[in-house]
């Protein structure tokens, strides 16, 4: 079995080993080393990157029989090492560093909220970008995220020791674990000294403040559970970086001060709302004046008024509003359209009016788009469809088709009335 380096130093970055076995994992070439300081995925923390030899390293798995493969990237076949051969290896600190502040974060916020709101973590997830832990309540006040981020900073402000050491059962029971372990036998503890007890095979920090700020930066609810999203030491460096680029821009569009920019967008969302209802009440009575202008100038066929009339890229909502308020009139039949990149028909009629919409824009979405790339659907009172590029003379033929096409449905109604 491999040596497991890491586990008595985390902070090895470089070291040497020979090549146990070489093997192929999903068709990439893999190496078995006798010992071995790169930290498999596990635990919800990710595995380390890093060399061996002139080889890249992109993926480190233990398998089911305890393994621990070194997936390697960007050698050819013949380049990779052979069993036996020495090696030397190197690890990408930056990103081991970053997994260890986040890791041993985590510890310390998962205690903080047991001993702030008495809840477990029970479940951990270390990301390239966020972190998350899932607690067990829907309904997290935002007092208890504060109070128990403002724990565990201050425990980060202690630099209290993170020890990692190996119990039998005789001594486990002695530990204030956090959770029970998942294994039986020789357990590996990682102690946040005098404040949290985890069985845990991961890496971490020597001391905590070496971990620097966490930072909770997000809380959904999910089902019976919330997730909190969290960043420690740099990648909170990072975040408050950005955050304070983008408030110092808002300052500056607002003309508010460091503290007052929520007050202003707040009150610039109030003027937007304001003015996108005013907008919108001045659309509806535009919409309701062309309505009243078309129906004016509706053709009588029968007992029926048909307003037909395309339009020349008119967004699909005018269309919908104008047919609706069109169709509140007594036996009128609507047929509207609009070219543009996303053409768009809109069919409608009175409840006292004949024909069938749906069927009559599938006739229309035919001429549209012969290749049937045109969709839509609806009811027999009420259809609509379109999105392909359509001029005005195709937008005026698809309506003109759904027109015959119901005329002659009419006629055909009205010739089996006549009969009976």
């Amino acid at each position: 079995m491999t040596l497991r380096l890491y586990r008595s130093d985390p902070y090895l970055a470089s070291f040497r080993s020979r090549v146990v076995a070489r093997l192929t994992y999903k068709g990439a070439p893999a190496l078995i080393l006798d010992q071995t300081a790169f930290y498999p995925e596990a635990g919800g923390q990710p595995h380390d990157t890093g060399t061996i030899g002139s080889a890249r390293v992109v993926d480190v798995i233990e398998d089911a029989q305890g393994a621990i493969l070194h997936i390697l990237d960007g050698v050819n076949a013949g380049d990779c090492p052979q069993p036996g051969d020495e090696v030397a290896c190197c690890i990408d600190w930056a990103r081991r560093f970053d997994h260890m502040q986040q890791h041993s974060g985590q510890h310390i916020l998962s205690q903080a909220f047991v001993r702030v709101a008495g809840l477990d973590t029970v479940a951990v997830h270390i990301g390239q970008t966020d972190c998350t832990i899932d607690l067990p309540t829907a309904a997290l006040m935002p007092d208890a995220i504060e109070r128990a981020e403002r724990e565990a900073n201050a425990i980060v402000m202690e630099d209290r020791p993170v020890l990692a050491y190996e119990v039998g059962d005789a001594d486990l029971a002695t530990i204030p674990l956090r959770r029970p372990p998942k294994v039986s036998g020789t357990i590996r503890i990682v102690e946040v000294k005098d404040y949290d007890w985890s069985a845990c095979g991961g890496t971490h920090v020597r001391s905590t403040a070496q971990i620097g700020l966490i930072k909770i930066i997000k809380a959904e609810r999910r089902g019976a559970e919330t997730r909190l999203t969290f960043r420690c030491g740099g990648r909170a460096f990072d975040d408050y970086v950005r955050l304070s680029a983008a408030t110092a821009r808002l300052m500056e569009a607002l003309s508010a001060g460091r503290y007052d920019v929520e007050q202003a967008v707040q009150r610039l969302i109030t003027e937007v709302q304001a003015g996108r209802k005013a907008l919108q009440e001045a659309q509806a009575r535009l919409i309701a004046y062309e309505a009243a202008q078309l129906l004016a100038g509706a053709v009588r066929d029968g007992d029926q008024l048909w307003v037909t009339q395309a339009f020349a890229k008119r967004e699909p909502a005018e269309l919908r509003g104008m047919a609706k308020e069109l169709s509140r009139a007594s036996r009128v039949v609507v047929l509207l359209g609009a070219s543009g990149d996303q053409a768009q028909l809109v069919f409608a009629r009175a409840s006292d009016a004949a024909g069938d919409m749906s069927e009559a824009l599938r006739r229309a979405l035919a001429v549209l788009s012969p290749e049937g790339a045109a969709k839509g659907g609806g009811a027999p009172a009420f259809a609509q469809g379109g999105g392909v590029a359509a001029d005005l003379a195709q937008v005026q033929a698809a309506i003109a088709a759904a027109r015959a096409w119901l005329n002659d449905q009419l006629r055909a109604t009205s010739v089996s009335a006549d009969k009976s």
